[in-house]
């Protein structure tokens, strides 16, 4: 069966590098659409073979342009890196688009939606790694956690929607993302410092992302409804590993004696995405990653 696969936020940290191996993944018949907030970036992904439409997810108009004919959608989109963006453009952006998409899509005959989440949606640890059928905790204490929560609250609401309009809707939660020129890791740096040496952090490289996205597509689901999958590499990376990445020293004289706060915070399980999916890293850890040139 041949597909028209929508995805939004093609020009975020994701979605760059998701696009092009959707397109090289295309069955006989395939499309792939994007929808771009901007006319240059529309003629960038047509260049490369895509199908574009020109708009914000957030509105109304353009969302229905880009359905038009759809059968799958992955929405990618979201508000996250930004550090001028608000904890309303998050929740705007990463909650109410995406649910509002989802209902859409619902309406245009669509019939997967694949939402890109991530493990933050977790919350605190629970003592082991997180699965998939664990409560989902993050709350909206503070500036930062306005990203999870506001994913959490998407999560929510698109299983509700899939109760009641029958969508076949497939949540990724996405470890922390990196690779391929990703500025992420460095990005990150300053947020960790405080961190203790031996503190854990689950990653999942661009290119196991896009692994983890074609699977949800393609992945036969008798019945459909809701699931969600963790997606993360095999093993986590300290953050002396994390720093070493990242091309900078990892302060031990400032770190000795702290302790690790909640060794178990986003720490996921992938046992579900090994069955259901196939799911198999291709990088199973960053330090591979590294080893192969593919930060």
């Amino acid at each position: 069966m041949a597909e028209k696969i929508l995805v939004t936020g093609a020009t975020g940290k994701v979605g760059q590098r998701l696009v092009p191996r959707l397109l090289s993944w295309r069955e006989p018949g395939d499309e792939v659409r994007v929808l771009v907030r901007s006319a240059e970036a529309a003629v960038r992904f047509e260049a490369a073979g895509a199908q574009a439409v020109v708009g914000d997810v957030t509105d109304a108009a353009a969302r229905k342009r880009a359905l038009d004919g759809a059968t799958l959608v992955v929405n990618s989109a979201a508000t996250f890196r930004d550090p001028a963006r608000i904890a309303a453009d998050m929740y705007a952006v990463n909650r109410d688009a995406a649910v509002t998409l989802a209902r859409e899509s619902a309406g245009a005959g669509v019939r997967r939606f694949v939402q890109i989440s991530t493990n933050l949606v977790y919350g605190p640890g629970v003592g082991r790694p997180v699965r998939e059928d664990d409560e989902l905790r993050a709350e909206a204490s503070e500036a930062f956690s306005a990203y999870p929560h506001s994913k959490r609250e998407a999560e929510e609401q698109l299983r509700a929607l899939s109760a009641e309009s029958g969508l076949d809707v497939i949540t990724l939660r996405l470890a922390f993302v990196y690779g391929e020129g990703d500025p992420h890791i460095v990005e990150s740096l300053p947020r960790f410092t405080n961190m203790a040496a031996q503190q854990q952090l689950a990653m999942v490289h661009h290119a196991d992302v896009a692994q983890g996205v074609q699977r949800a597509i393609r992945a036969p689901r008798p019945g459909g409804g809701y699931a969600a999958y963790n997606i993360a590499g095999d093993a986590s990376s300290t953050a002396v590993e994390l720093f070493e990445l990242g091309g900078q020293s990892f302060d031990l004289e400032s770190a000795a004696g702290r302790e690790v706060a909640d060794p178990w915070f986003g720490i996921p399980d992938v046992t579900r995405a090994y069955r259901e999916l196939g799911f198999r890293p291709i990088y199973p850890t960053a330090r591979a990653a590294w080893r192969d040139g593919a930060l």
